[in-house]
């Protein structure tokens, strides 16, 4: 009872130092919404040449909210009524506050929403040049899109890529053609598809690119050392895509000249592949993981440890493999929670520019805007409080519940496994009469399984079998599954999924190790297909799902599993 109180006076101490905090920000919020929408009243009847310039201007220094006000004010002034050259800026603006929304506020949805409707205005328009930018940035948005979602084989990218290409020959727009041909060729490669953009290298080789574009030389090299690889000169394609990772681009920052750098390292390493020169692949790898991270290149560190892992496992190195696993988790999640705190942070003052177009029509309405943002500030304060109370005292009879539950479902498990045992131990003497195992071989066999199952991380992977068990113990898959059913009652799944499941309540508590990891990426580690089917199966095994495992673990009510 003295715990219960303690612990309730430390989380009403909490919550009355979050209710300070919140009231403090979202006053800070409110005055920051009020100097917002005077910047609107102020830039609202700019003309559009202006709003754009000044838009440019604020992201050149960084200044994204600035810059998303005065591209979303045009944005939203779009009308048919309006002259060709305003119609052009408009959907200038409407492709840079999809541009911002990717790169600045992580918010993919409203990304996608704007640059869709860029591309609507510029077909309808017939801007050309324009089409070329919006069509590379829609396939980009799309790829890291997919790549979010473990879709790295997302089959329509490389036919995005060629259309996005194609729209910029037809329209003249240089940059763009170079920027998809480098994608094109990137994706060509690495997937062993170089013959499906003969077309497109042809037709880029004719096309009359200035001097002064700073990767015009870059992208023609790439273009020749595609075309060495798909004829199966390696050692051609290898001096070339050499010869490009040390090529300084002028008039490139070093961030992109850096992300060139990592293109052509990529592509070495796929010749080196080929050539099945393994530590030369592995040293490329590892100087793509260090520019990256030297360069906070978040997507490449990601991608890279992903590849770091599939060499190692491909190789047969499965405590590297899992090593570069776990990494590349916890790099991904932290990409995502990152990406998500800045969307939380930014939601209300994207909410209010996306309102401000249409709602702010003179001073009048801006000051009932600014009166009812305060009011809602105060209002969410008081819906958070009453949220906390009610959120704590379901916590406290929820936990009351769960271990309660637990141990009638101990016991209930405790009395099924006697009567599974005594059944099973009849079905299976009569199953294996004609073995010729003796027991004393079949407690040699078991012991065998407990030292593979205690200290063999195969265990873990995803799709392990019978025979692969069977052939660490070195016995027969009949033999391993008779002594699995007779001396442990249960079939080789269920067997195999309680080490899994013990060996998830250690990782759930390990906050040093394991604690940047979700409780999905924690089933995957694992060797479960997904979240919901490692949570079914960890229930069936503890009577509770992981997430209400993990919270009674840190708070005492269950013992914390000890490491191997």
């Amino acid at each position: 009872m003295t715990m219960l109180m303690k612990r309730t006076n430390k989380l009403l101490r909490g919550i009355f130092v979050f209710m300070m905090l919140a009231v403090t920000s979202l006053a800070t919020l409110a005055t920051e919404a009020t100097a917002r929408v005077q910047n609107y009243d102020r830039w609202k009847d700019l003309p559009s040449q202006t709003l754009l310039d000044m838009g440019n201007a604020y992201w050149r220094v960084d200044k994204a909210d600035s810059a998303l006000v005065c591209f979303m004010i045009l944005s939203n002034r779009y009308s048919e009524k309006m002259t060709s050259k305003e119609k052009s800026n408009c959907c200038e603006a409407t492709q840079l506050v999809s541009a911002l929304y990717l790169n600045y506020f992580f918010d993919y949805q409203m990304a996608y929403r704007y640059i869709l409707k860029a591309e609507q205005i510029a077909s309808e328009n017939h801007f050309e040049q324009q089409l070329a930018i919006i069509y590379f940035t829609k396939t980009s948005l799309l790829e890291q899109m997919s790549d979010l979602d473990n879709n790295y084989e997302y089959s329509p990218k490389l036919m995005l890529w060629k259309k996005a290409f194609q729209q910029a020959i037809k329209s003249q727009e240089m940059n763009a053609a170079c920027l998809s041909m480098t994608a094109l060729i990137s994706d060509a490669v690495s997937s062993g598809q170089v013959n499906e953009i003969e077309k497109e290298l042809h037709a880029f080789s004719k096309f009359n690119i200035p001097d002064i574009c700073p990767t015009k030389q870059f992208v023609l090299k790439l273009s020749e050392g595609s075309i060495a690889f798909r004829n199966r000169d390696f050692g051609k394609a290898l001096e070339i895509f050499s010869y490009l990772t040390q090529v300084h681009l002028k008039g490139l920052d070093s961030s992109n000249s850096s992300r060139h750098n990592i293109i052509a390292l990529s592509l070495k390493s796929v010749v080196l592949d080929s050539l099945h020169r393994d530590l030369e692949v592995l040293r490329t790898l590892e100087t793509i993981e260090r520019i990256a991270t030297d360069k906070h290149i978040d997507d490449a560190i990601t991608e890279v440890l992903r590849q770091l892992q599939g060499y190692y496992k491909a190789r047969g190195n499965i405590a590297l493999a899992k090593e570069y696993e776990l990494k590349y988790f916890k790099s991904k999640d932290e990409f995502i929670n990152r990406s998500k705190l800045l969307s939380v942070e930014q939601q209300k003052f994207l909410l209010e520019v996306e309102e401000l177009g249409e709602e702010v029509k003179d001073l009048e309405t801006q000051q009932r805007i600014r009166d009812l943002v305060i009011m809602g500030f105060g209002l969410l304060a008081l819906i958070i409080i009453g949220i906390l109370i009610f959120v704590w005292r379901n916590y406290q009879n929820t936990k009351q519940r769960n271990l309660l539950l637990f141990q009638k479902n101990q016991e209930l498990l405790a009395l099924e496994a006697q009567e599974k045992e005594r059944k099973a131990q009849l079905a299976e003497a009569k199953k294996y009469k004609s073995s010729p195992m003796d027991d004393p071989a079949k407690g040699e066999l078991l012991q065998r399984l407990y030292d593979i199952m205690e200290n063999n991380t195969q265990i873990y992977d995803e799709g392990f079998t019978l025979d692969q068990l069977a052939s660490l113990v070195g016995s027969n898959p009949n033999y391993v599954s008779q002594v699995i059913n007779e001396k442990k009652c249960c079939n080789f799944n269920t067997f195999v999924n309680e080490y899994r499941i013990k060996e998830a309540c250690r990782r759930l508590t390990d906050t040093e190790q394991y604690g940047g990891l979700t409780i999905e990426a924690i089933g995957q580690s694992l060797g479960f297909k997904s979240r919901t089917n490692f949570t079914a199966i960890f229930k069936r095994f503890t009577g509770m799902t992981p997430a209400a495992y993990q919270r009674m673990a840190r708070n005492g009510a269950i013992p914390t599993p000890s490491s191997k």
